[in-house]
């Protein structure tokens, strides 16, 4: 069993880097498609990747059988398909948009999967289409009722590249990782060629920045990347794949962004930030080991180290400033309070660490110490005049933790949900509705804390809206909105 998820570790981790590069290839292929057309440049980057694998893989293609290589050309004819609909996608549309869209594929996989096995969807799966179907909306109407062109292309795309995983899930564990590639990359290469003679007319030479993308993305991001997937997804779950896969567009957007110089739109953030919220949603397995992960790195200590960053890096003066003061604040706020509660924890004076229990709450000494630690900063950033934003926050955190403390006496409301209610609606007053999709951290931790028993449906939601209620009032009182 050791050696087993060994293998599988080192598997996820070489499908990553195949993600990398994949996701890297996006401004290449744009750039180079600007002065060469599109199906030639398909055909010469499919032939070299052929070429690449021709000395290792032409004695095993007779190995595959004509079921085989009958296999192979389905899954070429699949891939000739995707990489067509992106690449023209790419001509009318921006490498990040595109590779955002085309990572649309993890979220159809489940889908396909389910409809070959005639199996109904996981409810996440459902959930998770919704999510990206709706940051799709974002991302490509841009406030207009029309699908753009390129948004389109890209759509298609991610169908096809859907359909690709879930074949290789199919075919690969039965044949020959190294010939199955070779037949996949010949095929495409071919269909490409006899697409370009018929519709792009005579082949010209390529210039240097075409041959250079055709070379790195052919020899690497096909010949490489293909035979690495086609191999290691033997050793997992076509799902897994599709999940690591999501870094793709991650990859792209940044490369694009960093690269290419393109920018979004606030909306087409929140919408990219969904799609890839969407294709997380449908793969992970929502069992009560992700709970306990999530409401263990979701809580309201850690959470405070998140927010304090945010607010330093969005310092009108200085970041450099905010970045002092968020040390400062979070020695005393954070530090502190995070020792004292691992030596009561250790001397079973709380019976967790989260103090899910109503009565160890209420320990005079624990009282004490949740007003103190937001108290001192408040009045150090008052008399030294530092970031508004972070005095603001500390009081609201202050407001929260004594009406959480008076509801307490009573009752008990979780203070994970009132921690991370406060601290995303902040987040979205400060950076504005680009930052709308960190709301959604909300429900995922309420359902953590009551997928594992700690809170009640009516707890959680009580905490939420304390959070949020509280800071609302908060950053309108200080005038942050």
């Amino acid at each position: 069993m050791a050696a087993l998820n060994k293998r599988q570790f080192l598997a996820d981790g070489l499908l990553l880097l195949v993600a990398l590069v994949w996701g890297g290839t996006f401004v290449m292929v744009q750039d180079a498609v600007e002065g060469y057309p599109v199906l030639a440049f398909l055909a010469l980057r499919f032939g070299l990747a052929a070429l690449a694998l021709l000395p290792f893989g032409l004695r095993r293609v007779g190995t595959l059988g004509w079921g085989g290589v009958g296999s192979g050309a389905l899954l070429g004819l699949l891939l000739f398909s995707g990489y067509g609909f992106q690449t023209f996608a790419l001509r009318h549309s921006t490498s990040s948009k595109v590779g955002l869209i085309t990572g649309l594929s993890v979220v159809l996989v489940p889908f396909l999967t389910a409809l070959i096995l005639r199996r109904r969807p996981r409810p996440s799966a459902i959930m998770g289409v919704g999510l990206a179907a709706c940051g799709l909306v974002l991302l490509t109407f841009e406030g207009r009722l029309l699908l753009q062109t390129g948004d389109a292309l890209a759509a298609v795309c991610a169908l096809c590249f859907a359909l690709h995983i879930v074949s290789v899930a199919a075919f690969a564990p039965r044949s020959d990782p190294i010939a199955l590639t070779l037949v996949q990359v010949l095929t495409v290469s071919v269909l490409n060629l006899i697409a370009s003679l018929l519709t792009e007319g005579p082949l010209t030479m390529p210039d240097g920045q075409a041959w250079f993308a055709a070379a790195f993305t052919g020899i690497l991001a096909t010949a490489a990347a293909f035979l690495a997937q086609t191999a290691l997804q033997r050793l997992t779950t076509p799902t897994h794949t599709a999940l690591i896969f999501t870094a793709e567009p991650v990859f792209a957007a940044i490369f694009g962004v960093t690269l290419a110089g393109e920018a979004f739109l606030p909306l087409g953030i929140v919408g990219g930030v969904l799609i890839i919220l969407g294709m997380l949603l449908s793969e992970i397995p929502w069992s009560e080991t992700t709970a306990r992960v999530i409401s263990r790195f979701l809580a309201p200590q850690y959470v405070m180290i998140a927010l304090l960053l945010v607010l330093a890096l969005t310092d009108p003066i200085s970041q450099w400033r905010g970045l002092a003061w968020a040390a400062a604040v979070g020695v005393v706020a954070v530090a502190i309070p995070l020792t004292f509660f691992w030596r009561s924890f250790r001397k079973g004076t709380i019976s967790d660490w989260h103090i899910s229990k109503r009565e160890e709450r209420l320990q005079p000494a624990l009282v004490i110490g949740s007003i103190v630690a937001p108290l001192l900063p408040i009045l150090l950033l008052y008399w030294l005049d530092g970031p508004r934003a972070m005095l603001v926050s500390l009081a609201a955190a202050l407001v929260m933790i004594l009406v959480n403390l008076l509801i307490t006496v009573r009752w008990k409301i979780s203070h994970h949900t009132s921690a991370i209610a406060a601290s995303t609606t902040l987040v979205t007053a400060l950076l504005g509705v680009a930052a709308l999709p960190v709301m959604l951290l909300v429900p995922l931790v309420a359902w953590a804390r009551v997928k594992i028993g700690a809170h009640t449906i009516a707890q959680t939601v009580a905490g939420g809206a304390v959070g949020l209620v509280v800071t609302l009032l908060a950053v309108r009182v200080g005038g942050l909105i």
